[in-house]
Parts: structure tokens; C-alpha cells; sequence
């Protein structure tokens, strides 16, 4: 007996959700950091945290279009996913380790 076949479009709407709400809340927190009227980048860790989240962000957007490609063959949909895994928990770290340094510097 054969295990069923992965099928990605399974995970495509969550995924997608979750990516849709985690680049809103970053995209508002950096709305919020920038707009200030004292805003400028005074020390090493406010630069750290802007390339942080922008590189989080590239990650996530990179793994949003990863989920959208329409263009992966069923056959190796789950190898596919679980790169896809990767990126989008290296967005999540390194977007959400760049705001924890803000809260914490």
C-alpha cells in the first residue's frame, strides 16, 4: 500500500494567510518606527534592526511566491514544501529576532 500523494495546495491557504498577517504586522511596525519625528539611525543595533526586518521581509515574500508557483509537479510538491518550510521559518526568525532587538535596545 502506497502513502497518498502530498498535495500542496493543501497548505497553500494557510501558509499564505499566516504570510499575509505577518508581513502586515511588520510592515506596521516599521510604519510606526520610520514615521516618528526623532527617526534616524543613531547606533549599530537601529541598523541591525532595519536590514533585519527588510531581510525577514525578502525571506517571507520569497516563500509567499514559493506557495503561489503554480509550476511545481506533484511528484516533488513535498520536497518543495519543506524548502519552502525553511524560508518562511527563517523569515519569522530573523523578522521577529530584529523586533525583539528593538524592544530590547
Amino acid at each position: 500500500m502506497s502513502a497518498p500523494a502530498f498535495e500542496l495546495k493543501d497548505f497553500r491557504q494557510p501558509v499564505v494567510t499566516s504570510l499575509g498577517v505577518i508581513l502586515g504586522f511588520l510592515v506596521g511596525f516599521l510604519g510606526q518606527w520610520v514615521t516618528e519625528d526623532n527617526f534616524a539611525l543613531r547606533s549599530v543595533s537601529d541598523g541591525l534592526v532595519l536590514v533585519g526586518c527588510s531581510v525577514g521581509a525578502l525571506l517571507l515574500f520569497g516563500a509567499l511566491f514559493r506557495m503561489l508557483n503554480p509550476a511545481v509537479p506533484p511528484e516533488s510538491a513535498l520536497p518543495y514544501y519543506r524548502a519552502t518550510l525553511k524560508v518562511y521559518m527563517a523569515g519569522l526568525a530573523v523578522a521577529f529576532g530584529s523586533i525583539l532587538l528593538s524592544a530590547l535596545v
